[in-house]
């Protein structure tokens, strides 16, 4: 490790541990329930009716719930700035 000191606009390693420590946990776990469920099972909403395997329908969920989480935290971002601005 070097002695160097820190540039002001570089961060930490604790701040890059707790910036990239929870997601990579959560990938983590999600991976390791993707190689334990393969089985293919049902998916029934509204007339839709079809077997994926698990793992796919994880895939498939887990990435719409991060795209709702982004969409609602640009919002909430949107409008702070939008606040602050006023």
């Amino acid at each position: 490790m070097s002695d160097l000191p820190l540039l002001p606009d570089q961060p930490s390693t604790i701040d890059r541990v707790r910036r990239f420590g929870p997601p990579a946990l959560i990938a983590l776990i999600a991976l390791l329930f993707v190689v334990q469920n393969t089985d293919s099972v049902p998916f029934s909403f509204l007339w839709f009716e079809f077997r994926w395997p698990l793992w796919i329908m994880l895939l498939v969920f887990t990435t719409i719930g991060a795209l709702v989480a982004l969409g609602v935290a640009r919002r909430r971002r949107s409008r702070k700035a939008r606040r602050d601005a006023e």
